[in-house]
C-alpha cells in the first residue's frame, strides 16, 4: 500500500490518503473473494487516488468481486464491468457502463467552426442517426471547421436521464 518507513509511525500521523490505504491494505489481508468498499477515494488527493484505483483494479484482475459504492462516476466507469444505480433505495438500471451509455446516452460529433465574422461558432452532430452522413458532409463541406472532437455520454448524463436529477454527494 505504499507506506514505506511509516510502519511504526502512529496511525493518527498519516495523512488521509495514507489512513485510506491502510483501510484497503486491512481490508485484503485475509484475501477476501468478495469486497465491499465504500467511496475509498473521497476526499483523497490524486495521487492516493489512483493508488485506491489500482488496488482495486489488482484485486479485480486476481478474480475478487467489488462493490463499490460512490458518486464518482467516472470512477465508476473506470472501475466496474457492472453498475448499478440506485435511486430513493431501489436499483433503476444496471448493466454495464457500456451498454448504460448505449441504451441512454447519445453520441455526438462537436466543432468549433469560423463564423463569417470570424468568431468561433459550435455545431454538434449527433450520431446513429439516418441523417447523419448527411450532416457531417453539410458540416465540413459548408463551414470552415476549426477543431472537432467526439463526445460520448457519461455515467453521470445517463444518472440524471434515468432519475431526473443530478447526484448528491
Amino acid at each position: 500500500v505504499d507506506l514505506p518507513g511509516r510502519e511504526k509511525d502512529r496511525v493518527e500521523t498519516y495523512s488521509k490518503g495514507m489512513k485510506q490505504r491502510l483501510m484497503v491494505a486491512r481490508s485484503l489481508v485475509n484475501r477476501p473473494r468478495v469486497l465491499f468498499l465504500d467511496e475509498p477515494t473521497t476526499g483523497l488527493d490524486p495521487t492516493s487516488s489512483e493508488a485506491i484505483r489500482n488496488i482495486i483494479l489488482e484485486e479485480r484482475q486476481r478474480g475478487a468481486t467489488i462493490f463499490l459504492t460512490t458518486h464518482d462516476m467516472l470512477e465508476a466507469d473506470k472501475l466496474s464491468d457492472r453498475v448499478a444505480f440506485m435511486d430513493e433505495g431501489k436499483i433503476v438500471a444496471l448493466d454495464t457502463p457500456h451498454n448504460l451509455k448505449q441504451q441512454y446516452g447519445k453520441r455526438a460529433l462537436k466543432a468549433e467552426v469560423a463564423g463569417p465574422d470570424g468568431r468561433l461558432e459550435s455545431r454538434e452532430v449527433i450520431l446513429d442517426r439516418p441523417e447523419t452522413t448527411n450532416d457531417i458532409q453539410d458540416l465540413f463541406g459548408k463551414e470552415r471547421v476549426v477543431t472537432v472532437h467526439s463526445e460520448e455520454a457519461t455515467l453521470e448524463d445517463i444518472f440524471i436521464k434515468i432519475t431526473g436529477r443530478g447526484l448528491v454527494g
